[in-house]
């Protein structure tokens, strides 16, 4: 009778620690105080995308980064308005991620949804305007429109890098990314 009670008292101990353990593991991104969103901040990301370093002090700025692709970042705020992305995706393989403000990726093209290498987003705070931007849009002007799930996020570009030689290309390439509201005025999160 006292194993029954003892192994009842420890299942319940394992499902409330893992219970607990599910919670914090869900809770830290909205408690951190220092996201991706606030530590992409320390760059200059107003109206570009800002090249991310492979060595120095700002690094760590994503953690986790894999060191075989060359990444750009720019964060958007949507209370001005849409926000347009532009990127080239070389066919070596690239893609165009957009995240929520809390680091969550929702969005992702590559380079094989590229027309022509490159890709356009425009981005809207809710459903509303999105639609409203289609209706009113010229039949000749083809655009992808999303959503976002939050009012600022960030988007990244990352590029495969096959060789060290062709690093300092990719860099060029993802430096020119843009990252602007329609009416050509940057952002300024």
């Amino acid at each position: 009778m006292w194993l029954m009670r003892a192994a009842y008292v420890v299942a319940l101990g394992v499902v409330v620690a893992g219970l607990v353990h599910i919670g914090s593991l869900l809770g830290v991104p909205r408690v951190a105080t220092q996201g991706p969103y606030e530590r992409l901040a320390r760059l200059d990301t107003e109206g570009r995308f800002a090249l991310l370093p492979d060595t120095g002090d700002k690094v760590d700025l994503l953690p986790f980064r894999d060191p075989a692709f060359v990444t750009a970042a720019c964060r958007y705020d949507l209370a001005k308005g849409p926000v347009v992305l532009r990127a080239e995706l070389p066919a070596t393989y690239g893609a165009l991620t957009v995240h929520s403000r809390l680091g969550q990726p929702f969005y992702l093209l590559t380079d094989k949804a590229a027309r022509d290498g490159r890709v356009e987003v425009k981005i809207f705070a809710n459903e509303e305007q999105a639609t409203a931007e289609e209706e009113a849009a010229p039949d000749d002007a083809p655009q992808l429109r999303i959503v976002s799930p939050t009012p600022t996020g960030f988007a990244l570009v990352r590029l495969f890098t096959p060789g060290e030689s062709a690093r300092e290309g990719l860099r060029a390439i993802a430096s020119r990314a843009g990252c602007s509201s329609p009416s050509g005025s940057k952002v300024n999160p």
